[in-house]
């Protein structure tokens, strides 16, 4: 038996060797994990965190439901793509330096989307078995018509006021659900955190907020690192930040997490109450859900990530990946003896020519004058400075700003008046920066600079 569980319990070990090869091969800027680190990092945890479970209680989401963690991937996806929908209104984010290779990118986009649900539940249950919060008690409450009411009108609140009023009200989305959705879930019996309440019992409640606090922080620390990325454009609290997230944005995460929680409980509701815990996983092994139901719900659910899939090229990827073909001042000839030269991307560029007797090597082999080459790196750094990318490059150069030092020069108002000057009719660039992403871009171009001096 013991031998059967090693063999059973190998995917940590897996898990553990990805997650250190891609730590290393990022930071020395080897693809594909330069531009996938995200996908890289999470499944590995994923992996970890699931095979010390296993090693601790002899079950675990992967290894004995398995078939309940895919359908977990799945629902993932979707109900990240849920608030991706939100985001479309309060545009808090945005996404950069992604893949310009569609199919490529799609999937990238499940790959990645799909490891949300997994990484909060397996991290709840880590700490779920580690016993932690286990002897926690609170007050036991009585739960009546007046808690449907009051939640229900504040889950219609938190999630509505964020569309009509996104600067202000845009942290409500994360929880809104949770208001919406646990008193149907307690009303129809089904696994319910206001149950647990009742009975005088926080510990689930208070295994998600840890569990959503730690994967918030990772989600950060390893998104920091990363090349494909996603940036903040959160108003008031911009200037303090612990990697790319606003400080009070860490605030979210732990509800966030009792949200998904909450999501994927009323999903179960329509499965027979079953569930991705121990207890609720086949709960009732002789119901099922119907053929039809089950297909007509796939086709739904992959109808829809298509159809944000398409959202997120349009409205939401500002950037996409920094190969030279991209560039339109260097010419075929030159892109050749870029490839000559093994520099691809305007990455490999910049590392190549670190020093100024690197960069009159560079100019030497292409045939062009230091000045030159020298004015073409100053244009990749910006380009690169949190996705500004090519089309806000050249709207940039409009309002005569290319390079760094000149863009940490600017006051946030003054270049997006210019910007909207330039480009009034959208004419230019279909999809003008905000006032928020100017600001973002100004900061990280300072923050460049001050490290340079």
């Amino acid at each position: 038996m013991k031998e059967k569980a090693s063999l059973r319990n190998f995917h940590g070990i897996i898990g553990l060797l990805v997650l250190l090869i891609a730590e290393i091969c990022m930071f020395m800027q080897v693809e594909p994990f330069v531009s996938w680190f995200y996908p890289f990092a999470w499944w590995s945890y994923i992996l970890i965190v699931d095979s010390i479970i296993y090693r601790i209680k002899g079950n675990s989401l992967i290894v004995s439901r398995t078939r309940e963690f895919f359908l977990m991937v799945f629902w993932s996806t979707i109900i990240w793509l849920f608030f991706e929908l939100i985001n479309l209104s309060i545009k808090n984010w945005y996404y950069i330096n992604v893949t310009n290779i569609l199919w490529i990118r799609w999937i990238g986009y499940a790959i990645s989307f799909g490891t949300v649900l997994p990484g909060i539940f397996e991290t709840m249950e880590l700490l779920e078995s580690s016993g932690m919060y286990r002897t926690t008690s609170i007050k036991k409450i009585t739960i009546n018509a007046k808690w449907y009411i009051i939640l229900f009108s504040l889950g219609m609140v938190c999630l509505i006021s964020p569309i009509f009023f996104p600067k202000y009200c845009y942290p409500l989305v994360w929880g809104s659900l949770i208001f919406l959705l646990e008193p149907v879930i307690y009303k129809l019996e089904g696994r319910s955190l206001l149950r647990e309440w009742e009975r005088g019992n926080p510990e689930k409640f208070y295994l998600l907020l840890t569990a959503g606090l730690i994967c918030g922080f990772l989600w950060e620390f390893w998104n920091f690192w990363a090349s494909t990325k996603w940036i903040y454009t959160v108003p008031f609290f911009d200037e303090i930040k612990l990697f790319e997230m606003p400080l009070m944005g860490f605030l979210g995460f732990p509800p966030f997490a009792v949200e998904c929680y909450v999501i994927y409980n009323f999903i179960s509701l329509f499965r027979h109450g079953c569930g991705w815990e121990i207890d609720s996983y086949r709960v009732k092994p002789e119901k099922k859900v119907g053929k039809i139901i089950m297909v007509a719900t796939s086709l739904v659910g992959c109808g829809f990530c298509l159809f944000m899939f398409q959202a997120l090229d349009l409205q939401t990827v500002k950037s996409y990946s920094n190969i030279l073909e991209e560039y339109k001042f260097i010419s075929p000839t030159n892109l050749e003896k870029f490839r000559e030269l093994n520099i691809f991307t305007s990455n490999d560029l910049l590392k190549r020519v670190e020093t100024d007797e690197e960069l009159r090597g560079v100019a030497n082999k292409l045939s062009i004058s230091p000045q030159k080459l020298d004015k073409w790196i100053n244009w990749f750094e910006l380009i690169q400075v949190k996705g500004i990318g090519w089309d806000n490059f050249l709207l940039l150069r409009k309002a005569e700003v290319d390079s760094l030092r000149k863009l940490a020069g600017q006051d946030p108002d003054v270049l997006f008046s210019k910007l909207k000057k330039i480009n009034p009719d959208h004419s230019f660039v279909k999809d003008l920066p905000d006032k928020a992403m100017v600001k973002v871009w100004i900061m990280g171009a300072r923050r460049i600079s001050d490290q340079d001096d």
